[in-house]
């Protein structure tokens, strides 16, 4: 193995959840979720045995997420270029949305794209009027974090999309409203159920409007690392991960005290866990 394939591996980050692996000569797989859209993503593997000796490394697989934006009909044309001078801004009626008027031929309307938090984008609304240069999103909450693009469309799909513009709703307000006081005193880490007998989830809140780096490891009370529950980075809002009970080697975790301990940000988390038979 050579020194660029060792410097590789210290510096990726380790996917969650893998399954136990299969007895020998039986194919395996794993879904690798809440990864960025439209990136290549390199991935490879090394196993480990009962007595924690490990494979070589495997070969190096890539692969590109999906767009976001559901792609055109095939043998169509669509506008050429993206919206420009997009931007998004708070105020006191909700998120104000605004671009540049369009000088592409093929343009028929303007269509607004939103996520909430982490989650996947979805059709906000649809601009027929191109001499129209603005948006009003008032359907939005306090404490909460969206995420926003746009796109020229015609009859047969859209065009490229602007990059994302991410919004904290209420980020900037010093006294938060009573009924968001739960809300707004979110922790970086929150793992459930616990105690568990079967799979915890962990929700990973990121404050603000950027993204954050994540690393949080799973140890035993006499402070060996038992598995890896998130090593990157992390959008504004909260991610959901779930870990099947499962050690760095693809045993099963005993019953017993656990600890995730870890960093969100800038910020030290920690949290005991309950295992249960």
């Amino acid at each position: 193995m050579g020194a660029d394939t060792l410097g590789w591996w210290n510096a990726a980050s380790s996917a969650a959840g893998l399954p136990t692996p299969s007895p020998a000569g039986q194919a395996d797989s794993a879904s690798v979720v809440g990864l960025a859209p439209e990136t290549t993503y390199y991935f490879i593997l090394c196993s480990y045995d009962d007595a924690g000796n490990s494979s070589r490394y495997s070969n190096v697989a890539s692969a590109e997420t999906g767009a976001e934006i559901p792609a055109a009909q095939a043998g169509c044309e669509t506008p050429h270029v993206s919206p420009t001078r997009f931007d998004a801004v708070e105020d006191s009626s909700g998120v104000l949305l605004s671009w540049a008027a369009t000088r592409d031929s093929l343009s028929s309307a303007l269509h607004l794209w939103r996520a909430s938090g982490s989650g996947p984008l979805i059709l906000l609304g649809t601009v027929a009027d191109l001499g129209q240069t603005k948006y009003r999103d008032t359907n939005v909450r306090s404490r909460h974090t969206y995420r926003y693009r746009a796109t020229w469309a015609d009859s047969c799909g859209d065009g490229p999309a602007t990059a994302s513009i991410t919004i904290s709703i209420g980020a900037g307000d010093s006294t938060p409203p009573l009924s968001s006081a739960t809300i707004a005193t979110t922790p970086p880490l929150h793992a459930y159920p616990n105690p568990s007998s079967a799979a915890v989830h962990f929700v990973i809140h990121v404050g603000g409007s950027s993204d954050q780096v994540a690393h949080i490891r799973i140890y035993d009370l006499t402070g060996r690392v038992i598995a890896t529950i998130a090593d990157g980075s992390f959008p504004a809002g909260d991610t959901i991960l779930s870990w099947p009970r499962m050690t760095l080697r693809g045993d099963r975790v005993a019953p017993g005290y656990y600890e995730s301990i870890g960093t969100v940000g800038l910020a030290s988390v920690r949290e005991r866990l309950i295992l249960l038979p």
